[in-house]
């Protein structure tokens, strides 16, 4: 039989640990993203609406999304944000100017291709504009 003392004493060390846990700051920072991306991409509309049957095309209405089309948004926005931390970390290699400037052009490529894209589903697919 276990004593009530040694139980309260090791739910106390567990209580301990979970008190004094530091994430790493990256884990903070990716979990902060990965949260931003989810609730800019439309993830909210998502869970609380019921999906409307997913289509081939995007809905033609800037009001309605398919569930599908959420989900794509949100891979450009991580991929925005790919570049965006790519031209952050070029920071690091200042001793080294060959792969900073490397980095930064390809973040700045990651950032350009993803704003084009988006701006192509909201003007072209949604609101019917042609270039």
């Amino acid at each position: 039989m276990v004593e009530k003392s040694s139980v309260m004493r090791n739910l106390r060390v567990v209580i301990n640990k979970i008190m004094n846990y530091r994430p790493s700051p990256y884990l903070i920072a990716a979990a902060l993203m990965a949260a931003s991306i989810f609730l800019l991409g439309g993830g909210i509309y998502d869970i609380s609406t019921p999906d409307i049957s997913s289509g081939l095309y995007p809905y033609p209405s800037l009001h309605y999304q398919f569930l599908n089309e959420s989900i794509i948004v949100m891979v450009i926005y991580a991929l925005g944000s790919a570049g965006l931390i790519l031209i952050y970390w070029s920071a690091k290699y200042r001793r080294n100017p060959r792969q900073a400037s490397l980095l930064i052009q390809v973040g700045v490529a990651l950032l350009i291709i993803a704003f084009i894209i988006v701006e192509v589903i909201l003007y072209w697919w949604k609101l019917g504009y042609r270039f």
